[in-house]
């Protein structure tokens, strides 16, 4: 009886909120869609202001930018007499040249399947060298076994 009325009193709890969460929603859409045609208008109003601001400055001063063309231009004649300048282009251009030639090359190497023969080289393990080797570095360490010098056990400290 108690599991009854309890799983009653959930749906009843559920049902509620169901309920008061689909009206606050829908009186929430309304508030936001008031919310944003007051912003849209707003919006238009500073647009259409600064539109005014822009259009009354710029009959009012009739900029001419005559003497900003003069100053690039000049800018632009300083840099291409500039020997530095002129030898980095120059210099530039070589490299990119040099680099498409060593692409090409690559590229028809790569058709002609000649890189991969280039690429492939024997490896030889010699597997007595290679064990005589290591045999002779496990000799060497235990002939001369690692001396700790710092930090010094509690034993060696009081020997």
């Amino acid at each position: 009886m108690m599991k009854k009325s309890f799983l009653l009193g959930l749906g009843a709890v559920a049902g509620a909120t169901f309920l008061l969460s689909k009206k606050l929603t829908e009186e929430r859409k309304e508030q936001i869609a008031l919310k944003l045609d007051e912003v849209l208008l707003d919006s238009r109003e500073k647009a259409l202001k600064y539109d005014r601001y822009l259009r009354d400055f710029l009959q009012a001063n009739s900029p001419d930018f005559a003497p900003l063309k003069e100053r690039v231009l000049s800018t632009k004649e300083d840099l291409a007499e500039n020997e530095k300048m002129t030898d980095a282009i120059t210099s530039l251009k070589q490299a990119t040249t040099e680099l498409r030639e060593r692409l090409k090359a690559a590229k028809d190497e790569l058709a002609d399947e000649t890189l991969d023969e280039n690429l492939q080289d024997d490896i030889i393990i010699d597997g007595r060298s290679a064990f005589g080797e290591a045999k002779d570095v496990a000799d060497f360490e235990s002939e001369h076994p690692t001396e700790v010098f710092y930090p010094k056990d509690d034993k060696q400290a009081t020997e």
